[in-house]
């Protein structure tokens, strides 16, 4: 078993938000590994991190058994749910997602797959020449209660992830909501 800061440390560089060299700078200065899983640690410090030839895939091959992914995806999902909550730029590419989540099999997110993102599905196989913030306009400002919903089922610990990827991108989960919740997340 491995302390969950540095699993937490290890999936950030496998999904690219923690630069390798953060990373490495974190291994040196932070005893917590050295102390807990020597083993890992000069497994850890043995890597080459200057080689840039394949790094994220040779860093994978060798670490990424130590992640448990399935505690990271509510994160995942809560950035989404910001960017759609804040209509931030990248908020249209959230409400795809949430959309490719669903049809994957993340029920809870009903309501936002297959009302709002369906509608950039639309949008993506028209071949007019629709503009993307006339299509959003007309998902605002009700998406964002539901986003809103999702957002505090996750939170709360209404939606629990509990096992590895299903080899679709998604993982099992207790689905712990009331009936009026479910009903709710429903298109």
């Amino acid at each position: 078993m491995i302390p969950s800061i540095v699993e937490q440390n290890i999936h950030q560089v496998l999904i690219k938000k923690m630069s390798v060299q953060s990373f490495e700078q974190w291994l040196y200065e932070d005893d917590v590994l050295e102390s807990s899983n020597p083993d890992l640690y000069l497994e850890l410090i043995s890597f080459n991190y200057s080689s840039e030839d394949n790094f994220y895939y040779r860093f994978y091959d060798s670490f990424a058994k130590y992640v448990h992914f399935y505690k990271f995806e509510a994160d995942r999902i809560k950035e989404y749910l910001n960017s759609i909550i804040d209509r931030d730029g990248n908020c249209s590419n959230a409400i795809w997602v949430m959309y490719e989540l669903y049809c994957k099999g993340y029920g809870f997110l009903g309501k936002l797959g297959i009302i709002y993102g369906f509608c950039l599905v639309d949008y993506e196989t028209s071949e007019s020449n629709h503009n993307i913030d006339t299509i959003l306009d007309k998902l605002y400002p009700e998406i964002i209660d539901d986003a809103k919903n999702v957002l505090n089922w996750l939170e709360e610990g209404k939606v629990v992830f509990k096992s590895q990827d299903n080899g679709y991108g998604v993982f099992e989960y207790d689905d712990l909501r009331s009936e009026t919740e479910i009903l709710q997340g429903n298109a």
